[in-house]
């Protein structure tokens, strides 16, 4: 006895909800840290075939064939623009706000056609130079990873929700290293929620992509080569405020510059979409030609702008991005002119790669042009004997400008903390992200992601309607007083129970109890007007029913009855999809919501007390 109580215990634990849901969790980590590295590998094959190891020092710099790197990324966008035509057109742009909107309004559901168009055309972009990032396409993937997972898998939309955020997590982690990092950045951008049931899988997710990740490339910091910052002096907290303020002011002009490109280029739909993404490359490319520092996401360059430091002779270490053969080591002055120089051309050139269409984030170039508006300020402070490490307001300014421009603050402090491993400057850098962020969201109301959306109508960051929406189930806002009626029985009869009750539909059931169809008020005056109401309910009831379960949540009942623009919606038994138990209206929606808003409302009154 005591040996079978053992065993249906130990059954108990294998069906538990919490336990299935973690080792999909760990499944999933395990899948996307093999697709980003896969993706990863793809973009850096790519690059390695037109420039070899590095876009700055690459193989044409100095033959006479240089003038080749003008027409490379124009390929890369002609192929990409192919991809996006001819196989998904979602594939185009950032990837973030695709995701974003699956988990707010499509029920966590994401195309594996699309997440693979995804990954050839950003992966040709990338690689062939396009001023793009990884970050994007490689949370697309990986998402929909974890959303092909949860649905194949069975789990509710709410589970599904969470197996895309364990993607988005698992991406992060295993591209940049950052466990903590990646769990922030579901949580904070791509669910918008903190709960305990997505919180434990993400971490789980996180932890086994951070294991398959480092068995892959390493275990080491995303920048692994920055000196040992330190706040030499409280006087330098004026300055970081002030990075902040400018950060905040560039990042607002950023978002408004890439949206009004976009929107602009979208107007020319009689220009084929190839060769819009061809001519974003061309532009791309003859700015490259002076200045390759802007091919690619940057990553180098932005690893030596946050490296810029002093020896004990108070002179500047430059990288190797920084040309030695114009000036530059002569002076800051010259220095500061190149900075702001490659700055301002990415920000063109990442502007133009996203507006005609081509397919890659903006993370990756945030970093760099955060970095180089940080570099350039703590450049000018260190000439004057102010600071002593330019690159420390470099490292400071990458994060405030992913921080305004994805409004994810928390995400960036804790994301730049693991990619460099510098813990001595965090408050520096929390100063400086919260500063930015504030002014950023003054001048634009939107990030970068959710002003792609709001385009739609579609408002993330006003989520508090759709997350009360998600939280009613159909149970709470069904009637359960059913009147229902046999295939067989005259239309007349269902005419006179429609007049009888006021129930304008009626759910069709057979003798078995089985249900059958639904017929309505509509239907039965369609009959009328045909001079048909002699015939059966079975010759003009809806047979093609869709139906949800008591335990969905009303934002997937509303879904489902705008899917093809139905009044009712028959609830079903959540083990006996034959079995109806109720029906729900849209007016039905809107008293469970109303009702559940006041009640909020009227417990948030009376937790203030009295004025």
């Amino acid at each position: 006895m005591k040996d079978s109580d053992a065993m249906k215990r130990l059954e108990d634990v294998f069906k538990s909800p919490m336990l299935q849901i973690n080792l999909l969790a760990a499944f999933t980590g395990a899948c996307a840290a093999l697709m980003t590295w896969i993706f990863i590998s793809m973009s850096q094959g790519i690059q390695g075939i037109f420039y070899g190891d590095s876009f700055i020092e690459n193989n044409l710099k100095g033959t006479d064939r240089e003038w080749m790197i003008i027409f490379i990324p124009a390929l890369g966008g002609l192929i990409a623009g192919l991809i996006i035509e001819y196989w998904s057109k979602e594939a185009k742009g950032a990837g973030v706000p695709m995701v974003m909107e699956a988990v707010a309004v499509k029920e966590a559901r994401l195309s594996a056609k699309k997440a693979v168009a995804k990954c050839f055309a950003s992966a040709t972009c990338i690689g062939t130079g396009m001023s793009l990032g990884r970050v994007g396409p490689m949370v697309v993937i990986s998402s929909t990873i974890g959303s092909e997972i949860g649905q194949r898998a069975g789990k509710t939309v709410e589970d599904t929700r969470t197996m895309v955020g364990c993607g988005a997590a698992s991406a992060i982690t295993a591209a940049f290293n950052a466990p903590l990092g990646g769990v922030l950045f579901a949580i904070e951008l791509v669910l918008a929620e903190l709960k305990t049931r997505s919180f434990i899988p993400i971490v789980v997710a996180a932890v086994i992509a951070t294991t398959v990740g480092r068995t892959l490339t390493g275990d080491v910091a995303a920048f692994d080569s920055i000196p040992n910052y330190t706040l030499e002096s409280p006087i330098e907290y004026p300055f970081y405020v002030v990075l902040g303020l400018i950060i905040g002011f560039a990042a607002a002009i950023f978002i408004k510059m890439m949206n009004f490109v976009e929107d602009n280029i979208d107007k020319f739909d009689n220009i084929p979409m190839p060769v819009k993404t061809a001519l974003g490359g061309l532009c791309v490319g003859l700015i490259a030609l002076t200045f390759p520092h802007v091919l690619g996401n940057g990553f180098d360059v932005t690893s030596d702008l946050i490296s810029l430091d002093t020896d004990e002779s108070n002179d500047l270490i430059l990288g190797d991005s920084f040309p030695s053969d114009n000036g530059i080591s002569s002076g800051v002055g010259n220095l500061l002119l190149f900075v702001l120089s490659i700055m301002a051309l990415k920000i063109i050139a990442t502007t133009i790669s996203i507006g005609s269409g081509g397919s890659g984030g903006i993370f990756t170039p945030s970093l760099f042009i955060g970095a180089a508006i940080g570099a350039a300020l703590g450049l000018v402070l260190n000439s004057y004997d102010i600071v002593g490490h330019p690159g420390a307001f470099a490292l400071v300014g990458m994060a405030a400008f992913v921080a305004s421009t994805t409004r994810a603050t928390l995400t960036a402090i804790v994301l730049l903390f693991e990619m460099t491993a510098t813990y001595e400057i965090i408050l520096p850098l929390m100063l400086s992200c919260v500063v930015a962020d504030a002014v950023c969201y003054v001048l634009s109301e939107h990030s970068f992601y959710t002003s792609k959306l709001a385009k739609r109508g579609i408002r993330i960051d006003l989520g508090t309607g759709q997350d009360l929406m998600r939280m009613i189930t159909v149970e709470e806002a069904m009637s359960k007083d059913l009147i229902t009626i046999k295939p067989d029985s005259p239309l007349e009869l269902a005419l006179q129970i429609i007049e009888d009750t006021g129930h304008m539909g009626l759910p069709v059931v057979n003798d078995n109890g089985d249900l059958h169809g639904i017929i309505t008020w509509s239907d039965v005056h369609e009959a009328a007007v045909n001079h048909e109401r002699h015939l059966t309910v079975a010759d003009y009831c809806t047979t093609d029913l869709v139906t949800v379960s008591s335990k969905d949540s009303l934002t997937h009942a509303l879904d489902s009855l705008g899917y093809k623009e139905i009044s009712h919606l028959p609830v079903v038994d959540d083990k006996n999809n034959k079995k109806i138990i109720g029906i729900i209206t849209k007016g039905d929606l809107i008293k469970a919501y109303n009702r559940k808003r006041f009640i909020q409302k009227k417990m948030s009154w009376k937790d203030k007390g009295p004025e």
